[in-house]
């Protein structure tokens, strides 16, 4: 079987043009980067973690917790399921409640607010 050159071309033609740009101060340091005391980049989180939440950057929240008081369902938006201490969603931001809305759909739910309003805080052991 012949090697196809197709990559090789793409790959040429990307390094002319990655080179044609010259002048790179343009360019922004990545989003998800911090500056050490040295002056170089180092990853930063895109969450952080306290003793009761865990938010993300986009505005998600999730409320830790170490049991459940109902049983979960697969479809349950809970992170880290199945281990020691666990997190289930209370807030989900524009950009991930389409993909929330159809994951709690396959439990009947209309919406991510639907099924916050009626199971999770079943699941949290929450009586009000």
């Amino acid at each position: 079987m012949a090697k196809s050159n197709a990559a090789d071309s793409i790959l040429t033609r990307l390094e002319r043009q990655a080179v044609a740009l010259g002048d790179t101060s343009a360019f922004e340091p990545p989003k998800y980067a911090g500056v050490d005391e040295d002056g170089r980049l180092v990853p930063l989180p895109r969450w952080r973690i306290d003793s009761k939440w865990i938010e993300f950057e986009c505005g998600c929240r999730a409320e830790r917790f170490v049991k459940l008081f109902a049983p979960s369902r697969k479809s349950d938006p809970i992170i880290f399921e199945g281990l020691p201490e666990q997190a289930l969603y209370d807030f989900v931001c524009h950009r991930h409640s389409p993909a929330m809305n159809v994951r709690v759909k396959f439990q009947g739910y209309v919406d991510f607010n639907q099924w916050r309003r009626a199971r999770r805080n079943l699941l949290l052991g929450i009586t009000i």
